[in-house]
């Protein structure tokens, strides 16, 4: 019962605004209303419950926004709030459906507190707790979900594919940028798994802040199995898992586990979308890192504590990062002939490595790394080459004395010879590189050296440069050759 003059103050306040709204309270539903506004504001300092100002706009945001989204659902058995945090809009929802049976998933210690305490306090008997993660592997007998600005579309979609049976129903309490995010949802794998069956609009309060509930059904073609994909949480530094990435950060982790690690937004999605057998997991800090990309079945995800996640950034560039396979390359056989142009690369320096593999990918040249070559799934080859690593055609070879004794006819780019612009390259062409900073002019026979001409006073171009200008300019070459004799 409302018994005294604050109750009866707060009690006038919120039915006057279900009111302006057209919804009229039935004295029971308004005064557990009350108990709960009363409840929530006694616990929030402590438990952080919900950082909405005023009392005005607890109401309209918390109960009322609940209540008219309660009016434009038809659930179908027991009804999943998932994330309900404070208990929104599932608390609401069941003062004013008793006959709904709610099952209220929070994982979160203090809200589960206060939600219990509620519960009782309300005395509502159609609610039921499950105070963990809701995961794929969750099996519980839900036919009907609800989300409150709780993760993407995208993000939702997976995870109520593996939860709901045919004909269960999802529903979306969202705000008016939802658009976008359908438009990526509907990129995914998961999108064909559901029908889209309403979308209601509705205006809260004076402001007419816009809210939206859109329904799907998980369409009759479609089983409840649980998706391929594994979804692991790491939080500890002392994680066997995480060891061994962190070994990954240089070149001899790479070569002991045949594992790299390659970060970058628009390199994972490259790899995801065009070679996803090389990935051998991906690492996030939270679900919302990779929502909107279409993620293979079959690729483990781990999330893992931000700070954690940190040491493996290497570039800053933030979550995911993907672990690859990182193979070393088939080694070169010599007498094995070929067509067009063949590189020898002994850089040191793996950012020179993975920018002469981006070249030769891009340039269709062959590259073999010689002993003295950085690793090219070494963390600063991938930040430079990327995708690359796939795409090129890579070998591993000798050292760069040893290949002076396997072939004379090799041809080598250096400070001094023939002016590369003015080379006749053959069809079958080797070049090859020195190492950064000393060359190889003692290696190699003053008429098989190629220079790049410069400007007086510039002494030497970058090593990955000069590489690239090298091939573009033999590969054009021969291209033009080839070109001419075509049309004669």
């Amino acid at each position: 019962m409302i018994k005294n003059e604050i109750d009866r103050q707060l009690a006038s306040l919120i039915s006057a605004e279900f009111l302006k709204a057209g919804q009229s309270l039935e004295l029971h539903e308004l005064e557990r209303l009350v108990w709960l506004d009363t409840l929530l504001k006694a616990r929030n300092e402590a438990l952080d419950l919900t950082r909405i100002d005023g009392e005005k706009s607890l109401i309209i945001k918390h109960y009322l926004d609940s209540a008219i989204a309660a009016t434009f659902i038809e659930p179908k058995g027991v009804l999943m709030d998932l994330g309900t945090g404070a208990g929104f809009p599932g608390l609401v929802m069941a003062i004013l459906r008793p006959y709904w049976k709610i099952l209220l998933a929070e994982p979160r210690r203090k809200r589960l507190a206060f939600i219990e305490e509620a519960v009782e306090l309300l005395g509502l008997k159609n609610v039921e707790l499950f105070p963990h993660k809701v995961t794929p592997a969750f099996k519980g007998d839900v036919e009907s979900i609800v989300v409150r600005d709780f993760g993407s579309v995208s993000q939702i979609l997976p995870l109520a594919a593996a939860i709901l049976p045919r004909g269960g129903r999802l529903h979306l309490l969202k705000g008016p940028k939802v658009d976008n995010e359908m438009k990526l949802a509907a990129k995914t794998q998961y999108w064909s798994e559901f029908d889209e069956i309403k979308d209601s609009s509705y205006f809260l309060g004076a402001q007419k802040l816009q809210r939206r509930v859109i329904s799907f059904v998980k369409g009759s073609d479609s089983e409840r199995t649980l998706p391929s994909r594994q979804v692991l949480e790491i939080a500890s530094p002392m994680n066997p898992r995480f060891k061994n990435w962190l070994q990954l950060l240089d070149g001899r982790g790479v070569k002991k586990y045949n594992q790299a690690i390659i970060s970058g937004v628009k390199f994972v999605k490259e790899i995801l979308r065009t070679y996803p057998h090389e990935v051998l997991g991906l690492l996030a800090v939270k679900e919302r890192d990779y929502g909107a990309m279409n993620i293979p079945n079959g690729i483990p995800i781990h999330h893992l504590r931000a700070e954690i996640f940190a040491q493996l950034d290497l570039f800053g560039t933030g979550p995911p990062l993907l672990v690859l396979k990182a193979q070393a390359p088939p080694i070169w056989e010599p007498e094995k002939a070929h067509k067009g142009v063949r590189l020898f690369v002994p850089f040191q320096d793996p950012a020179n490595v993975g920018t002469v593999i981006r070249s030769a990918a891009a340039l269709g040249v062959e590259a073999v790394l010689l002993k003295q070559s950085a690793n090219p799934f070494h963390p600063k080859a991938l930040r430079a080459g990327g995708p690359a690593v796939y795409q090129a055609a890579i070998l591993q070879g000798p050292s760069l004395e040893e290949l002076k004794d396997v072939k004379s006819d090799f041809f080598a780019l250096s400070t001094s010879g023939r002016n590369i612009f003015e080379f006749n390259p053959p069809d079958c062409l080797n070049l090859v590189m020195g190492l950064e900073g000393t060359g190889l002019d003692d290696l190699w026979p003053l008429e098989n050296r190629l220079t790049i001409p410069m400007a007086a006073g510039v002494e030497s171009l970058n090593a990955a440069a000069a590489a690239a200008i090298a091939m573009a300019t033999v590969v054009n070459a021969q291209t033009r050759r080839c070109t001419s004799d075509y049309e004669i």
